[in-house]
């Protein structure tokens, strides 16, 4: 009852803390455009095309920049101002989102424009999950670490919820160039609650190391501790095999269950709004104990609700189903985020964040995975087939890595992680003392 009160009380301070309160809105607002648009170019691509793989092929644009991008970033954020990266990557995105809408009102768009500008908000989305979540962290400290992750996988799933349903409507009324242009303006004001963001940052490396090099040993450092390797394992697995049946929901409600934009819209949504409750529930009642079974059961879940999902023909079945697997999705973002932040010294933090990243950014070789099976086999039998795969997957990361189904962390003190080699306690120590500079700023 203790640890409840008190992570309720660690909500209350970070959202009373104009810093947090700030980053995080503005993360919020990326999240509502994210999915905006995620929602409005896959509708809009296959009413033009017809081509699942199109589809595919547009939405693994948008995820690609996490696969090229993720390191990099993570390591850039250990020696700039995270706060300018965020602006100038948020600046970019919003003048793509402008020109697109402009075009699309001008009924001049084409697929490859679109394709493009999924591609330039992906670099957002790169940039965005090791950048800003290390802020958030940064403000939180280790203390609040687990209210500052529930809080921010419950407004990714709000967002979600907001951002779909918004885009679902906008293509059924107004027409693509809606969603682009409303994604727009939310850019801009994202913009100004970054730059109002008073936190210090204190660069932990400086611009003349090499950053190739600094980025090859972070990753090397991260890569040689198993636990933190499996759930990185995971995430892949997730993202290749699950999550990226989200770029086939468009073609499945146009195909499968033959309804219309904001019927497809309904679908997401309902899915967002089962993320947001189980996120809600993470927030306010969770603790450090259990994250790694949570985790792993949460994407054999997903993986079986796909499956289903897959094989019905009834709209109303499939929102049942949409509420389990956004459930499952609403536990994954959780326990992802605070297993690898707790499970990494503070020194190494943004740079694993940048390394799941790379994770996420796989996703888009599933897209194209499921695209072409789609073309080959039909549009179901390949989310059925990709769904197997990814619970043959997860089965194995338990049997390899059986320590992710204990209660707790390795080596975990009260609020924070073990280091990545796995050493003791008192090496952790040394490395967040290393570190400490950041968390003064805050």
């Amino acid at each position: 009852m203790g640890n409840e009160t008190a992570l309720r009380s660690g909500i209350a301070t970070l959202l009373a803390d104009r810093d947090f309160a700030r980053i995080w809105g503005a993360g919020a607002l990326f999240s509502v455009v994210r999915w905006l648009e995620t929602l409005a170019v896959g509708i809009f691509v296959i009413d033009l095309t017809g081509s699942p793989t199109t589809v595919a092929v547009v939405g693994a644009m948008r995820m690609l920049p996490m696969l090229l991008l993720g390191a990099l970033a993570g390591s850039l954020a250990d020696r700039t101002s995270r706060r300018t990266m965020l602006i100038a990557v948020a600046a970019l995105s919003g003048l793509f989102s402008l020109l697109l809408g402009l075009l699309a009102w001008l009924d001049a768009v084409a697929v490859w424009q679109v394709a493009v500008g999924s591609f330039v908000t992906g670099i957002l989305w790169a940039i965005d999950l090791p950048v800003r979540r290390t802020i958030l962290a940064d403000i939180a400290g280790p203390t609040r670490m687990s209210a500052a992750m529930g809080l921010e996988s419950a407004v990714s799933n709000v967002t979600r919820l907001v951002g779909v349903g918004l885009g679902g409507l906008l293509v059924g009324t107004v027409g693509v160039e809606g969603a682009y242009l409303l994604g727009a303006a939310m850019y801009a004001v994202a913009i100004v609650l970054t730059a109002g963001s008073r936190h210090k940052e204190m660069p932990s490396s400086s611009l003349r190391c090499n950053i190739m090099a600094d980025t090859v040993g972070g990753i090397r450092s991260i890569g040689a501790d198993r636990f933190l390797a499996a759930v990185l394992i995971a995430t892949i697995i997730f993202n290749f095999f699950g999550f990226a049946y989200t770029a086939m929901v468009p073609v499945v409600g146009r195909e499968l269950l033959q309804a219309d934009a904001f019927a497809i819209g309904l679908l997401s949504s309902t899915e967002a709004a089962a993320s947001l409750f189980v996120s809600l529930i993470y927030a306010t009642l969770s603790t450090r104990r259990w994250l790694g079974p949570a985790y792993l059961f949460s994407i054999l879940i997903l993986m079986g609700g796909i499956l289903v999902f897959a094989l019905s023909s009834n709209y109303w079945l499939s929102i049942g189903v949409m509420v389990v697997t956004g459930a499952a999705t609403g536990c994954f973002s959780v326990t992802q985020s605070m297993l690898v932040l707790l499970a990494s010294p503070p020194a190494l933090q943004a740079r694993a964040m940048g390394v799941l990243a790379i994770c996420i950014g796989l996703c888009p070789l599933g897209m194209l995975h499921l695209g072409w099976l789609a073309e080959w086999l039909g549009t179901s039998a390949a989310i059925i087939i990709s769904a197997i795969e990814g619970a043959v997957a997860v089965v194995a990361v338990m049997v390899l890595c059986p320590r992710l189904l204990k209660p707790d962390l390795p080596n975990q003190e009260e609020g924070r992680g073990a280091s990545p080699s796995g050493a003791p306690v008192s090496r952790f120590e040394a490395s967040s003392k290393k570190a400490a500079p950041r968390d003064e700023g805050g």
